[in-house]
């Protein structure tokens, strides 16, 4: 076989190598432009998330408060009653005792 042929022979060959080698080079440049894309929407949606829970600590400290205040809203109104409850006695007993 002289060069010439085996050259003919390599050269298909080697241009088909060179193909593959090229479209591997570029799968990889997508997959490298694919990986950080995906890193900065993972870093959008990490912040997000940030912000999400610091609002969601904020939220539930006022509404902790809010139920505190509420409680205490309604001890002072259960007193009132009693209270009340307790005049309207007192003014029931000194109705009947006039009464009698």
């Amino acid at each position: 076989m002289t060069p010439d042929r085996r050259l003919d022979q390599l050269e298909p060959l080697m241009a088909d190598v060179l193909q593959k080698v090229d479209r591997l080079i570029e799968g990889q440049g997508q997959l490298v432009e694919l990986a950080t894309g995906t890193k900065v929407e993972l870093d959008q949606v990490k912040a997000t998330g940030d912000i999400t829970a610091n609002g969601l600590a904020k939220l539930t400290i006022v509404v902790n408060d809010l139920r505190d205040e509420v409680r205490e809203g309604f001890k002072g109104v259960t007193q009132r009653f009693d209270r009340n409850e307790q005049t309207q006695q007192e003014i029931l007993t000194i109705l009947r005792d006039r009464l009698k």
